[in-house]
């Protein structure tokens, strides 16, 4: 039977976070920090939860593989199936795009995210926020955002939903519990980035944003053109703050995972010589709540215009279960 865990300062570190959020805003920060710590359980009665170790030559991988990964899976098993060391075939699957770690014994000596410093207390009212992020990391910081008073645009193409809308609870609708949660205070533009054109509805927005949250990979944002240098020709006020798994000057810095995927690189997970699972990607809140305190510091002039927040430095310091 799979034994699920988190770690022991999960609800500790949540709450200085938030206090660090609150001491940078002008109002009253949203409260119920371990609501939003523990949101698949608090929305739905039985979460899915996240994928188990798979067994890989003479350790373990973990697969955080979507519906659209499948095929894309298969094929390359079929490929590299001989290959029995978990990190070589991890590196090998990041090639091909898929959401494959190593789990990793030894916990990562990893430094902190730098939040900034900023004694400025913000009013977001008449701030606007571009978000292109997605699940759950980016869509909590920038839901923040909204409920402290930030106009925030999620953008949401109809080719590309967010991967949290048609998932527990939800009816067929596209409205499940913790999707809607999560973007209750945003207004929705159905644009596919993929095809904007100079003077669109696009870059309209950028126009007048005064800051762009994305948590799309390194590789994608490079690809869309959002680039520090890109949107400071469009914009030259405007902000940008990515959200990623891995930190910009870590090995894994521009692979894509999930937070159990980060959780398995990390070695928080592995005790008595076996990885565990995670009950949710705890990852994710601690990354979003530091995200949220990066751009409050960005917005104050008190941060670069372009910062990195990485879900496995959101980690750093937590401690491995007992």
């Amino acid at each position: 039977m799979t034994e699920y865990w988190l770690p022991p300062r999960l609800h500790e570190r949540g709450a200085l976070l938030a206090e660090t959020i609150q001491t940078r805003l002008d109002g009253e920060f949203v409260d119920a920090i371990d609501y939003w710590l523990e949101l698949p359980e608090r929305t739905v009665e039985e979460p899915t939860r996240p994928p188990t170790p798979s067994r890989w030559g003479d350790g373990y991988i973990c697969l955080d593989l979507g519906p659209d990964d499948q095929a894309t899976w298969e094929t390359f098993v079929a490929v590299a199936e001989s290959d029995a060391d978990p990190e070589s075939i991890a590196r090998r699957a990041q090639v091909w795009r898929l959401p494959v770690t190593p789990y990793r014994s030894q916990p990562t000596s990893q430094q902190p995210n730098d939040l900034g410093e900023t004694t400025s207390r913000l009013e977001l009212r008449g701030v606007t926020v571009v978000d292109l992020t997605s699940m759950w990391a980016g869509p909590f910081c920038t839901e923040l955002l909204a409920r402290a008073g930030a106009r925030v645009v999620k953008i949401e193409p109809s080719s590309r939903p967010d991967g949290l809308r048609f998932g527990d609870g939800d009816d067929g609708s596209g409205r499940a519990p913790m999707f809607i949660a999560l973007n209750k205070s945003k207004e929705f533009a159905d644009i596919d980035l993929r095809y904007c054109s100079e003077g669109g509805e696009f870059h309209q927005l950028l126009r007048f944003a005064d800051i762009v949250v994305t948590s799309l990979s390194p590789r994608a944002n490079s690809n869309l053109g959002i680039t520090h240098d890109y949107l400071k020709d469009v914009n030259p006020n405007l902000a940008l703050l990515s959200i990623t798994a891995f930190a910009s000057d870590s090995d894994e810095g521009d692979w894509v995972a999930y937070g159990t995927g980060v959780h398995a690189t990390s070695g928080m997970g592995w005790a008595n010589g076996c990885p565990s699972t995670p009950a949710f990607s705890y990852p994710d809140p601690l990354a979003g709540l530091e995200a949220c305190a990066t751009a409050l510091a960005q917005l104050a002039g008190d941060a670069p215009k372009h910062c990195r927040v990485s879900l496995d430095r959101s980690i750093a310091g937590l401690e491995k279960p007992s």
